[in-house]
């Protein structure tokens, strides 16, 4: 029974952070309704839409679904790239083989990119082993549909999910900032060192992402704001994460 309370605790706090987002809802990008019509997209149309994305951990704790529950369940985001290089291949593969990985959504299809699918830059400075020796870079995306049972209130019909295997902080400075001159839409800081680095990387590009979720012990970035009347949400570990906006937001993002 507490299990349970606290359960619909946390949904309920989630609600008014997924409520306020719900305004700045993005349609399904053109790329995303070409590949449900067999049209196979290239690495740079799944970039090209508002990208949420999530900067791994040091502390090997796999995947954080935080910010794709938000995101998605808003509708604010369709593509997600998640990036980190202590994670392997077959401990990631078997996480998105369990039936409640993606809770209402099943896997539809995926796409392997290999290093000459990914931009220049990206090739020569991102798809690199430089994390965990033993394991060999790797880049798919992942398509996920909605279960037919669930409806529009659930989440988007479709999102992606594209995981890499690279520095985080590289991956932000070559691939938003050098080849696409664009900031995720939404990023997830979840550890501390990690935000204060990539601050500095980004500060004097003017490449930030709109919102940021920061976990209660990470720096906040200046010239952000915490989002009034928006409930932290607690994630991974019982984390509490708060909604910032970069000031001024920008409504007809």
């Amino acid at each position: 029974m507490d299990n349970r309370f606290e359960q619909t605790k946390q949904q309920n706090e989630m609600n008014y952070m997924i409520a306020f987002l719900k305004k700045y809802r993005e349609e399904e990008p053109e790329w995303l309704r070409d590949y449900a019509n067999g049209k196979q997209p290239t690495f740079s149309d799944v970039m090209s839409s508002r990208v949420g994305y999530y900067p791994g951990y040091y502390q090997r704790c796999e995947c954080d679904g935080t910010l794709i529950k938000v995101a998605n369940k808003s509708q604010t985001v369709h593509s997600f790239l998640y990036v980190d290089n202590t994670l392997g291949r077959t401990r990631l593969e078997e996480n998105l083989a369990q039936s409640n990985s993606f809770n209402g959504y099943h896997l539809t299809g995926k796409i392997e990119w290999q290093e000459s699918d990914l931009p220049p830059i990206a090739q020569h400075h991102i798809f690199k082993a430089k994390g965990d020796k033993q394991e060999t870079p790797y880049c798919f995306t992942a398509i996920m549909e909605r279960d037919e049972e669930k409806n529009d209130t659930w989440g988007a019909k479709l999102f992606a999910i594209t995981f890499l295997f690279a520095n985080s902080i590289d991956t932000y400075y070559w691939l938003f900032i050098k080849e696409y001159s664009k900031a995720p839409w939404i990023l997830l800081l979840n550890e501390a060192n990690r935000g204060l680095v990539l601050e500095k990387y980004i500060r004097g590009s003017h490449n930030l992402p709109s919102f940021v979720i920061f976990a209660k012990n990470v720096h906040k970035w200046d010239g952000y704001e915490k989002v009034e009347n928006v409930h932290p949400v607690f994630g991974q570990f019982r984390k509490r994460r708060d909604l910032y906006a970069l000031t001024p937001v920008i409504d007809k993002q």
